[in-house]
């Protein structure tokens, strides 16, 4: 039973998400500085994995009760699942950043050049 609340938790982080980085393409948070933003392009190839993925364990894991056949995958699932999940933080922690700091000055003195 406990295996389940985790499989379920598993896949409903995994769409939520999923729905959180595809919608940081189209209306941006902005609670990033510009020179660590993240691709458009990835950010939505990996909101749509996630959500696919969030998704089918979802279906599976409650078909599961009905067919014993599909509730024998869940624990195949759930390892895909965490796999996943540990790319896309590996992606969000290191992969995903290019730090660019030829950028704007984070501050400036006054002392500019007109």
């Amino acid at each position: 039973m406990l295996f389940l609340v985790f499989y379920f938790l598993l896949f409903t982080v995994l769409t939520f998400q999923g729905t959180h980085v595809a919608g940081e393409v189209k209306t941006p948070f902005g609670v990033l500085p510009e020179e660590v933003e993240q691709s458009p392009v990835a950010s939505a190839r990996w909101g749509i994995v996630l959500i696919g993925t969030g998704l089918l364990g979802a279906i599976i894991g409650l078909l599961g009760f009905r067919w014993t056949g599909l509730a024998s995958l869940r624990p195949a699932l759930f390892a895909v699942g965490l796999g996943i999940l540990a790319l896309f933080g590996l992606w969000v922690i290191i992969l995903g950043r290019k730090p660019e700091f030829m950028g704007k000055p984070a501050a400036t003195n006054g002392h500019g050049h007109h």
